[in-house]
């Protein structure tokens, strides 16, 4: 495998290093960058902790940490939410489905917690 395939498989599959759990305040978002890609991180009372892209699916609009945190009914179970702050759309967190209308999905990445740090793949 060449040096350059190797360095870009390594960074598909190389966990960032975000935060300190203890920095994000509960069910607020929190704006990163992590390399090229600008995320918005959200926690909640459970201590779970969910990324996403920054930018909004609709408009672009880099804004999806200010978004209003919340929970829906889909399909029988109780699903974390974030809604857009620019149209109100609700989108999943788990999956990044819009449940509220026909918008594109919103990015999520996988989140997991190691030693109280936040680390996101991107």
């Amino acid at each position: 495998m060449s040096s350059m395939l190797e360095t870009r498989v390594q960074s598909l599959t190389t966990w960032s290093d975000v935060c300190a759990r203890q920095e994000l305040e509960t069910n607020w978002g929190e704006a990163a960058v992590i390399g090229d890609a600008q995320v918005a991180l959200f926690a909640f009372d459970d201590d779970t902790v969910c990324a996403t892209a920054q930018s909004c699916p609709s408009t672009g609009a880099h804004v999806m940490s200010r978004g209003i945190t919340g929970s829906k009914v889909v399909d029988g179970s109780q699903v974390l939410t974030i809604a857009c702050p620019l149209h109100k759309e609700v989108f999943r967190l788990d999956t990044g489905e819009c449940v509220s209308g026909d918008t594109p999905a919103l990015q999520v990445y996988p989140v997991t917690i190691v030693a109280d740090h936040v680390l996101v793949l991107v």
